[in-house]
């Protein structure tokens, strides 16, 4: 476990992250902050490392929430029954699932073209 595993909850990781790319996005606006084609490469591979993990944070958000739903500790706010949304939820971290394995395919394809590129003398 690493020191935000001891000191934040996983929504406030989560949320941690989020303004992480949030902030990525404005300094990388218009080039700004970046100085050469070896800070792109750097930032695909890191957004590659991440990509590679989702798919496995999406299943265990949908099995938490299978087991939860199964032990009865679910509810629907309207009384209804919460088979369908829980069904929902997993159908759509599945296919965020498959989506993640995309992009960490494309971001290694973005990363290795970025192998070649230097800055011209």
């Amino acid at each position: 476990m690493t020191e935000l595993a001891n000191t934040m909850t996983p929504a406030e990781i989560a949320s941690r992250a989020a303004h992480a790319i949030r902030v990525l996005n404005d300094l990388t606006h218009g080039g700004g902050e970046l100085s050469n084609s070896g800070d792109v490469r750097a930032i695909v591979a890191s957004l590659e490392l991440i990509g590679q993990d989702l798919p496995q944070l999406y299943e265990q958000l949908a099995r938490f929430l299978v087991i939860q739903h199964e032990d009865g500790q679910l509810a629907h706010e309207d009384g209804q029954d919460p088979d369908h949304s829980v069904t929902e939820v997993i159908e759509a971290l599945t296919a965020a699932g498959q989506a993640a394995d995309m992009m960490t395919a494309a971001l290694g394809e973005a990363r290795r073209a970025t192998d070649g590129l230097t800055v011209p003398r």
